[in-house]
């Protein structure tokens, strides 16, 4: 995202699409970014690879000529599309019955990123799991970094990959992204401190989960909407030590 919105200035991120293609690995990575559509009336369409060694090791000195396409794999395909435009046609459709998930009762949760609370306070509520609904609140520690449209990406997808409430067997199963998808909405004018994630387990067809959510300020103002698709495998059994 970082890369998109560093190439159009005055730009912010309306629709994140996200193909997971194989799992990526914490190290060193190439981004590789192609524009594919500039609209004269203020809308941009990216295309960003990520890409990582077999083994990913230390970059040697960056340089084009030294950069070997073959030698890396795919692990993450993203198409973005931003606008730099302020104003235009609004519309909320009258069918529109979502609510924001409420804060009081939420109790912070034990999964969270590396680092803990330190990093990421992540509370959530499972009252409504019996539904498939899970509430979740995220807030940077001591307001040390903005909430913005990466963060909101951030977040999202921390919401979106929760425990399954459907059978014991599902709880262990094996989960891999497949597609991520977030559309935002304006930017609210008020400083986002706490976002809100209302996420709702639609069904599993053919071992893949489609899920929704919908993200709000501490003020109930709608930031985004996302979706996710993920897929489900048992865990192999492990081999019979000789």
């Amino acid at each position: 995202m970082d890369a998109a919105l560093q190439r159009a200035p005055g730009h912010r991120v309306v629709v994140f699409n996200a193909f997971f293609f194989k799992l990526s690995l914490v190290g060193p990575c190439i981004v590789e970014l192609e524009e594919l559509k500039t609209s004269e009336r203020g809308y941009r369409v990216s295309q960003v690879t990520l890409k990582q060694l077999p083994t990913p090791a230390p970059l040697d000195e960056p340089s084009p000529s030294a950069y070997d396409p073959s030698a890396y794999i795919t692990k993450l395909h993203i198409i973005i599309t931003t606008t730099n435009k302020q104003d235009g046609f609004k519309f909320a459709p009258l069918d529109y019955k979502q609510t924001p998930p409420v804060f009081d009762g939420m109790k912070l949760s034990k999964f969270g990123l590396a680092g803990g609370p330190d990093v990421l306070r992540i509370y959530e509520n499972q009252e409504h799991g019996d539904k498939g609904e899970l509430w979740h609140a995220f807030e940077w520690p001591n307001d040390r970094e903005p909430i913005d449209a990466k963060s909101i990406a951030c977040f999202a997808d921390i919401a979106t990959s929760p425990r399954p409430f459907i059978t014991k067997e599902m709880m262990h199963a094996i989960r891999a992204s497949l597609q991520f998808e977030i559309a935002f909405h304006r930017p609210p004018t008020n400083p986002t401190k706490r976002v809100l994630v209302k996420f709702l387990m639609k069904n599993i067809i053919d071992g893949i989960m489609n899920a929704d959510a919908w993200l709000y300020d501490q003020d109930g103002y709608l930031l985004a909407t996302a979706r996710h698709h993920i897929a489900f495998s048992e865990k192999k059994p492990k081999k019979p030590s000789l």
